[in-house]
Parts: C-alpha cells; sequence; structure tokens
C-alpha cells in the first residue's frame, strides 16, 4: 500500500514538473511575440509641397526725364526770331532776342514744355547742377526764377540793352502769381498774373534800361528766390 501511494506522488511530481515547464516555454513565447512590437508609430514625414517664385523685371519708371544729346535751344517765339546773343569766355549772358516778340506774348505768362527743351544746367543750392542731377535733388515745393543764360538756367546774368529775355519760373502749387521788378532808376513795377497751376513757366522781357534789373515773384504768397540781370 505504502508503495502504490509513493508511485502516485512521483506520477503527479513529474505532471506538476511537466507542466511548469511547459507554461516557462508559453511564457517565453509571449515574451518574443511582445518584444516584437515596435513601439510608438514610426512618423512619416509630410513632403512640402513645391513653390514657384515668379520674377517680374520692373517696368522703367516714367518719371526720368530725357537727357538732351545736344544743349536744347530756347523755345523760338517766331521764326525771325534767330538772332541769339553767344556768351564770352568766363561771362553768363543772358540769351536775348533782338526781334520783340508777338505783342499777345508780351506781358503775358506762358507755359515751358520742360520735357521737349530740358535746360542744360540749372543753378541751384550754390552751383550749376545738369538737368539730370537737378531734377533728383530739386523738392519741387516752393515756387522758383531763372535767366536763359549762356550756362543754362542762371540767378544771374549780363545783356545789352534793348534785349529780349526769357525768364523761366516754377510753380509747386494753384494760386495767384504776382511778379515784381525793381528797375535800376529804384522804382518798382508790380504785374498780376492772375491764377497760375502748377508747373514750369516762362515770360518775356525787355531789358530797356541800362542799369541792374532785379525780379522775385510769389505764389499764393510764398515768395521766391530772385535774379538779376546787369544791362548795358
Amino acid at each position: 500500500m505504502r508503495d502504490i501511494q509513493l508511485n502516485l506522488l512521483s506520477v503527479l511530481c513529474i505532471l506538476c514538473l511537466g507542466l511548469l515547464l511547459t507554461g516557462v516555454v508559453e511564457a517565453l513565447d509571449e515574451s518574443t511575440t511582445y518584444g516584437a512590437y515596435p513601439g510608438a508609430p514610426t512618423q512619416v514625414p509630410t513632403p512640402t509641397p513645391a513653390t514657384t517664385t515668379t520674377t517680374t523685371s520692373p517696368a522703367a519708371y516714367p518719371t526720368q526725364p530725357t537727357t538732351a544729346t545736344t544743349t536744347p535751344s530756347m523755345q523760338p517765339v517766331t521764326a525771325e526770331t534767330s538772332s541769339i546773343a553767344t556768351s564770352s569766355q568766363g561771362t553768363v549772358t543772358a540769351l536775348y532776342y533782338t526781334q520783340a516778340p508777338p505783342v499777345v506774348q508780351q506781358n503775358t505768362l506762358l507755359a515751358y514744355d520742360i520735357q521737349a527743351a530740358p535746360p542744360a544746367a540749372v543753378y541751384y543750392s550754390g552751383s550749376y547742377l545738369p538737368w539730370t542731377s537737378f531734377y533728383q535733388v530739386f523738392p519741387a515745393n516752393s515756387p522758383a526764377l531763372w535767366i536763359a543764360s549762356s550756362v543754362g538756367w542762371s540767378w544771374y546774368a549780363t545783356c545789352p540793352v534793348g534785349g529780349w529775355i526769357q525768364e523761366l519760373m516754377y510753380v509747386p502749387v494753384t494760386g495767384a502769381m504776382k511778379v515784381y521788378d525793381l528797375y535800376p532808376d529804384g522804382t518798382t513795377r508790380y504785374y498780376s498774373y492772375g491764377f497760375a497751376t502748377p508747373g514750369y513757366k516762362y515770360r518775356w522781357f525787355r531789358a530797356d534800361t541800362p542799369g541792374r534789373y532785379i525780379t522775385m515773384l510769389t505764389i499764393a504768397d510764398i515768395p521766391s528766390n530772385y535774379i538779376v540781370v546787369d544791362v548795358a
């Protein structure tokens, strides 16, 4: 009886050992399966869409004036008024006409086409500047006055008695224009040209008496510089 119990106990031990070994093997299999799981998913980068850049060539800015290849002549009054004085070396001589302009143009404010006949040089801020340089630095916010001369638009020039000269002016705003001429005898003549619009203008002036003439203008009560003509 005792032998039978020992045999049964041995069988049970063997069965328990077998079950235990089977569990270990299954546990190892499950551990291998779990280890094969990659964990956090791999993020696939989103491709950056291609961008197209369009390059546009800027158009030429239209405000730059055309540079004259030669020194522009004065705008003629008539075909007959071609006798313009030439300048002597080292002097500033007004470009004067010996023949009077038509009566309708005398004591009249006239428009000047600056694009058709730009000056060779303009006196500004103490020196004569080429037109293209002057055009870029001139603030154009106040009235300005010049004399058409042998070196360009000047603040000073000489002229023989009886010559007709061209006085150029820049008008920055619309307003009442007044011109004041101080004559050699000390008298002042005043001219009212009514309302002037912005832009370049000119008028004809006759140096009819020897001596010094001084001229200035106002537009909307804003004064310009003054110009001097010495007549002999």
